[in-house]
């Protein structure tokens, strides 16, 4: 485990990293979690900054770690640790107040260029109106005409992690041409403040998603859906909605996905029109080169609140544009 100071705190051991992640994480959570990650530390304050380094800079995953009170204490603090050491910092899916903060008090570069979708498990997409609705109700039913059924794993049961593990595998291998990851996701590692959820069809497990604690919401984030090569039409609506209607029998309000790239970039502040214009087309490009569409047009299915995710490059411009 890599973690860096700001001065001398006793180094955080991995139980106690998880459960700063489920205190204060977000969409954040699984690239915090990532073996890659390296953790910034500062006396005072509860939490942490998660990053990983990458062509000579910090880039750092979300918001800081921490109540928010202290975030931009713990940033400012971040900022000169890697100014000292001549290391640059890039923070990615940051939040909107964060960002808006960084951009006045870091001189940051911000560029929108996700969404993260809040589903409310008491607002049901499938009891509702409207033509998204009925594509959710016709593709969940075709699920269960199928034969398909929905439960969730407790633990215990080695022969079902084996199955589980053997979906996700085969997903990843299916996936096609070059892919952009966060990191990469663990079924049954930091298992406390997890939860599975999987689609079985006769004996075989087709399906799973899993869900990670968030505390600061009263909620969960479900961000992997993965989904049998072989599986019939369905199964991700008919996971999603079997998830959705047991948290809301334990009366929570709070779903997160992603962050999920967008069509095209929303706000940049701090960039020339010439660079903007080279950031918008270069991530076209980008977008299509990795396969990064696909994705929001099925979490706007579900009728979600839509909250943006950006891009912060504190104190420089991005990399691209740097001589």
């Amino acid at each position: 485990m890599k973690f860096k100071s700001g001065n001398e705190k006793k180094p955080l051991d991995r139980n106690a990293i998880v459960n700063l992640v489920r205190k204060w994480g977000d969409v954040n959570t699984e690239g915090l979690l990532s073996a890659t990650c390296h953790y910034f530390a500062i006396p005072d304050i509860e939490g942490f900054i998660g990053y990983r380094v990458e062509s000579g800079n910090a880039v750092v995953f979300g918001d800081p770690v921490c109540a928010t009170k202290d975030k931009y204490e713990l940033a400012k603090a971040f900022q000169q640790h890697c100014l000292d050491r001549a290391i640059g910092v890039v923070y990615i899916i940051a939040s909107e107040e964060f960002a808006n903060w960084a951009v006045i008090n870091l001189h940051s570069v911000l560029i929108e260029f996700g969404e993260k979708f809040v589903l409310n498990p008491l607002s049901n997409p499938i009891d509702q109106v409207g033509p998204k609705a009925v594509l959710i109700r016709n593709r969940v039913k075709h699920a269960l005409r199928d034969g398909v059924m929905v439960q969730e794993y407790t633990g215990g049961n080695p022969v079902i992690e084996m199955a589980l593990q053997e979906v996700a595998t085969s997903w990843q291998k299916q996936r096609q041409g070059p892919q952009v990851y966060l990191a990469d996701f663990a079924l049954f590692e930091d298992c406390v403040g997890k939860r599975w959820f999987y689609a079985e069809k006769g004996e075989n497990i087709i399906g799973v998603v899993i869900l990670s604690e968030l505390k600061s919401t009263n909620g969960w984030l479900l961000n992997n859906i993965l989904i049998a090569n072989d599986a019939p039409h369905g199964i991700s609506e008919l996971l999603v909605i079997s998830v959705l209607q047991a948290l809301a029998k334990e009366n929570c309000q709070s779903v997160t996905a992603g962050p999920v790239p967008v069509g095209q970039l929303g706000e940049i502040i701090g960039l020339g029109r010439f660079s903007e214009i080279m950031t918008r087309w270069i991530y076209q490009i980008s977008k299509r080169v990795f396969h990064l569409g696909g994705r929001q047009a099925f979490w706007t299915k579900f009728h979600p609140t839509i909250l943006p995710s950006y891009l912060l490059f504190p104190e420089k411009k991005p990399i691209l544009f740097e001589h």
